[in-house]
């Protein structure tokens, strides 16, 4: 069904279900799993990331000690200790940007992705009201495969209500 199945990682439990489905996807189509990260900067070229502590300058130590965060985090949710088919890439730059530029470049079948990322969940959007964030409203309008845009199933109970 796919060979290539890009994941868009962005280090919070808002996509969990996102990369749980991804994972699902992989493991019954037997395609390898491309986990991506891009560290957010206002301008490709600047050289400069938006990180939780404020802007830093992006290094080698930089993208190497995320990639370590990256795989502590993902590959303790997946039950084969090693995965081989399962692949770890941090790139620089404008998301939405930089995940189709990896997309195109990888030939990638399918993305998966969460719908929006809510860092702090006290202040996230409200889950009654359905919300598309604007990394997933870009890449779902100008991607060249399938996007899988995946929600909570809190998200999911709430729009049964209405």
């Amino acid at each position: 069904m796919y060979e290539k199945i890009l994941f868009c990682a962005d280090l919070y439990a808002s996509s969990d279900y996102a990369f749980a489905s991804a994972l699902d996807l992989a493991e019954r189509s037997k395609a390898e799993l491309i986990i991506l990260h891009v560290l957010e900067s206002r301008h490709r070229y600047s050289g400069q990331f938006i990180t939780e502590d404020g802007e830093l300058w992006g290094s080698e130590e930089v993208f190497d000690k995320l990639k370590v965060m990256l795989k502590e985090y993902y590959f303790s949710r997946i039950e084969e200790e090693n995965p081989e088919n399962v692949r770890i890439v941090v790139k620089g730059g404008v998301p939405w940007v930089e995940i189709l530029r990896f997309a195109r470049k990888e030939k990638v079948d399918l993305i998966v992705m969460g719908s929006y990322t809510i860092k702090d969940p006290k202040k996230g959007p409200k889950l009654e009201e359905p919300y598309v964030g604007q990394n997933a409203q870009q890449i779902t309008l100008r991607a060249r495969c399938q996007v899988s845009a995946v929600t909570s199933p809190k998200q999911q109970l709430n729009f049964k209500k209405k």
